[in-house]
C-alpha cells in the first residue's frame, strides 16, 4: 500500500552575497508550517537556475512522479487467524 502524500514546498532564497539558493520546506504535520528540509550547498547566479535545480531534486525525491512523494507504508502484518492489521 502507498504511503501518505508528503507535503513540500520549494523555494528560492537570495543570500547576502547575491546567490540564490534553493530550498526545499516540508509540512511534518501536513499543517501550514513548513520546516527545512534541504538546501543547496552552492550558490546559483540566477533565480531560475536555482528555480530548476531545486525542481530536479524535488522531482528526485519520488519514485514514480504520477503519484509524488509518499511516506514509507508499513507493511501489513498478518495474524494467527488470518487477518491483516497495518
Amino acid at each position: 500500500m502507498t504511503g501518505q502524500l508528503i507535503s513540500i514546498a520549494l523555494t528560492v532564497d537570495q543570500h547576502d552575497g547575491g546567490d540564490y539558493f534553493w530550498v526545499l520546506l516540508e509540512s511534518f504535520d501536513h499543517s501550514m508550517e513548513f520546516e527545512p528540509l534541504m538546501e543547496a550547498a552552492a550558490g546559483f547566479s540566477t533565480y531560475v537556475d536555482a528555480l530548476q535545480a531545486g525542481y530536479a531534486v524535488l522531482k528526485g525525491l519520488s519514485e514514480n512522479l504520477n503519484i509524488g512523494p509518499r511516506e514509507e507504508a508499513d507493511d501489513p502484518v498478518e495474524t494467527a487467524d488470518g487477518g491483516t492489521f497495518l
